[in-house]
Parts: structure tokens; sequence; C-alpha cells
């Protein structure tokens, strides 16, 4: 597996060059064996998008692997996660040693903060899109 991610799948939807894959996206325990005992547990189904394939070597149902590179998992954690709460940790000190503003105040700056940052992740969801791509072996 080295350095990449890789799922099971079943292939829903074929088009020109467009692939749609179902995976089915388990957390690290579903596969321990006292997860029934568990509630932490969970799992749910995914489609994956897998652009510029050959269609003819694939039919609706086929069983595949999806593969991603393990960068891009890394990428949208950091996207998803490491950035903002890097933007939340610097409006802190700022709001806090620099404007002298009051708890209150500070958390409505970071709502706001937040709220605009993923605001804009999803504005430019279809250039930041095309870096993530997955690929069938």
């Amino acid at each position: 597996m080295g350095n990449k991610i890789e799922h099971q799948g079943i292939i829903e939807s074929i088009d020109m060059n467009h692939i749609t894959v179902r995976i089915l996206q388990t957390s690290a325990c579903s596969d321990c064996h006292v997860k029934s005992l568990c509630s932490s547990s969970e799992s749910k189904e995914k489609l994956i998008d897998i652009y510029n394939v050959n269609p003819d070597k694939y039919h609706k149902g086929d069983k595949v692997k999806v593969c991603g590179s393990l960068t891009m998992g890394r990428n949208a954690i950091l996207l998803a996660f490491g950035i903002p709460l890097l933007l939340m940790i610097l409006w802190v000190f700022i709001a806090k040693y620099l404007l002298n503003l009051q708890e209150g105040e500070i958390v409505v700056g970071i709502a706001i903060l937040l709220s605009t940052y993923y605001f804009f992740i999803k504005i430019f969801n279809s250039k930041i899109s095309k870096t993530f791509i997955f690929w069938i072996e």
C-alpha cells in the first residue's frame, strides 16, 4: 500500500470519460471484532468521481479498487482542519493581545473567520477538486 489510499468499490455509473464509484468509508475501528459492543464505530457510503479513464474496460456493477495518493489525504486534512485551526489561534492572539477584545467578541470573530474560510473553500471547490485525483487499479 505504501503511499496511497485504497478503497474497494462498485461502479455506479459510466459516462464518456467519467466513472462514479460507490465506496463504503469505514472508521478505523470498524474492522474490530468487538465493534458491535462499541458505539463509536461507523461507516457510510460515498460516491467517488474518477475522470480520464477508458470506460470500455469497465461495466456498471463491477467491483474495483479506487486509489488516491497519501499526499492527497494529508492535503485534505490540512484544508479541512489544519488551516482553520491555525487561523483561529492566530485570531485569538491578535484579538486578545493587539485589539484587547473580550471573549464574546473573539468568539464572534472566530465564527465570522471560519464562515468566510469555508465560504471561499466552497467558491473555489472546482479548482481545489482538480488537485484531488482518484484512479482505478
